[in-house]
């Protein structure tokens, strides 16, 4: 019964979890089960280790990531890339090739400090590089970097929708088509059965459904 439990839960992902998906998770798990306590903590390069040596409830990932032996996964929720921009950039309101996206300077954010992109391996298809003027290993940080330069980034529209008013940003489709993608949770399947974090997982996965119910569709976005 999660109502009498007494726990501590461990979640790893990154800073857009932390303040889109966590906080109505949290604020569930007060209301319903009180006696446990959630730590969230950021990646690290032997995360999937720490997963099966159970130092690691639960990890926030993608599907097109390679799942590791004795990992389990579920789905999420589906998202898409999108490219973010300042209102008022200088190619907010013009057509966006692929050459434009190549000649701007882009924000990256990388989780494991490894500056590794699939968007990289896309681009180099299409023979265009693109230079990366800042990266860090926060959304946050890298949507603020945006609002105050001409640089521009690409990542999850979901993220980029909820702080399009924050940051006062203008969002578009990529030129390399809507990339979409799934997010998932990864977990150890020895421990897939138990009841408490299966019952946590059931919760995420209710706000996370919630979450993309309330969000305006791709065809309002990128029309």
């Amino acid at each position: 019964d999660p109502a009498k439990a007494r726990r501590t839960v461990t979640v790893v992902g990154t800073d857009s979890h932390a303040v889109t998906l966590i906080p109505p998770v949290l604020a569930r798990i007060r209301k319903e089960a009180p006696g446990i306590d959630l730590v969230f903590r950021g990646f690290t390069p032997d995360v999937s280790q720490r997963v099966q040596r159970g130092e690691v409830d639960m990890v926030f990932s993608v599907a097109n990531q390679p799942l590791r032996a004795g990992a389990a996964s579920e789905p999420l929720r589906k998202d898409c890339l999108a490219l973010v921009m300042r209102r008022g950039h200088p190619l907010s309101q013009t057509p966006f090739t692929i050459e434009d996206y190549g000649r701007c300077e882009h924000v990256l954010v990388s989780i494991l400090d490894d500056g590794a992109s699939e968007i990289d391996a896309i681009l180099a298809a299409s023979g265009v590089e693109r230079r990366i003027a800042l990266t860090t290993p926060h959304f946050m940080g890298a949507l603020a970097a945006i609002a105050g330069t001409d640089m521009v980034m690409t990542l999850s529209r979901s993220v980029a929708e909820r702080y399009r008013q924050t940051f006062d940003l203008v969002l578009r489709e990529p030129p390399f088509g809507n990339r979409a993608y799934e997010q998932t949770m990864v977990w150890s399947a020895a421990r897939g059965t138990d009841p408490l974090m299966q019952w946590v997982r059931g919760l995420i996965r209710e706000e996370a459904a919630a979450q993309e119910a309330g969000e305006v569709s791709v065809e309002t976005l990128f029309p």
